[in-house]
């Protein structure tokens, strides 16, 4: 595992970067009560920005700015980050997050568990690797679902088992991507939840079809574009019609995939190149309640421009 793991140093400072849901299958419910996934992700350049300090007393404090809706308190993923590793290895140093927001909250571009990766990779490494790669990638899988992803040092990644077991692939090309950002979050739960109750009462399509083609393939954007598929779209659009309208547009407006981000609530477009992206946002920067964000999505570093 790479110890760039998607974060841009660990100093005192890091990045925390934003991921796509290429494609997303939900599968049967587990007796935890979480669902079983198999999912592909891809790194998005959108991050946010940590600076993390060891302190004298025995506190982890969080200080968010950016977004007043984040908590900062001990349900920040921050500070149980944190905290684990901290269990984990047996100390008791004092830690102080400051955590710049630039990632969305509550919009399925998992913003909470890259920052929490962020937390876990750099606090191993000030305290001198007492964790290995796989034993970080567990504690990280403990704490939550996308996590590991953002551990395990490759742009794009197939995960399954709530997110817990990977395979790291070779990114494509970057593309330049538009993120819609509606005025609400949709807390992962509840579009879960609607999934769960929409397939009881057979109103929405099974899973879609299996993530199986050879893993060179996942290189190309044609070949991503034939897969991608996000089986929350149904359930999430039956409860929020003003984002399947924003996936359509995106598609009329050029995109080559769009579609909700994760469990939502953004959605996004990947495009071709940025005067296609640029073409497009102007269909969206009149709309009311509506913000943009303008990214790209990563490659990896021996992939040709």
């Amino acid at each position: 595992m790479s110890h760039d793991s998607g974060l841009a140093g660990c100093g005192s400072s890091v990045k925390a970067h934003a991921k796509l849901n290429i494609a997303l299958r939900v599968l049967a419910r587990e007796e935890s009560g979480f669902h079983s996934i198999e999912t592909l992700l891809l790194r998005l350049e959108l991050a946010d920005r940590l600076e993390i300090e060891e302190t004298g007393d025995e506190r982890i404090d969080v200080e968010v700015l950016g977004d007043p809706d984040v908590p900062a308190d001990s349900s920040n993923l921050c500070v149980r980050a944190a905290e684990a590793i901290r269990r984990r290895v047996g100390h008791r140093r004092g830690v102080q997050i400051r955590l710049d927001k630039r990632i969305p909250a509550g919009a399925g571009l998992g913003g909470g568990s890259s920052d929490a990766a962020a937390v876990l990779r750099c606090l191993n490494d000030r305290w001198g690797l007492p964790l290995d790669d796989g034993e970080l990638l567990r504690l990280g899988g403990e704490l939550g679902s996308d996590i590991p992803f953002f551990l395990c040092g490759s742009p794009m990644a197939l995960a399954w088992e709530r997110g817990r077991r990977l395979l790291p692939l070779t990114a494509p090309r970057s593309c330049p991507v538009l993120v819609l950002v509606p005025g609400y979050p949709i807390a992962a739960g509840d579009a879960y939840r609607w999934l769960a109750e929409a397939r009881d009462a057979g109103s929405v399509s099974a899973p879609g079809p299996a993530l199986l083609p050879p893993p060179g393939a996942f290189s190309e954007w044609t070949s991503l574009k034939s897969i991608a598929r996000n089986d929350l779209e149904e359930a999430v659009f039956g409860r929020h019609p003003d984002l399947a309208r924003l996936r359509d547009a995106l598609l009329e407006g050029g995109a080559e995939i769009a579609a909700l981000c994760g469990s939502g609530s953004c959605v996004a477009g990947v495009f071709r190149d940025a005067s296609g992206l640029e073409s497009a946002a102007g269909l969206f920067e009149e709309q009311e309640g509506l913000s943009l964000i303008r990214t790209r999505t990563q490659e990896d570093p021996q992939q040709p421009g």
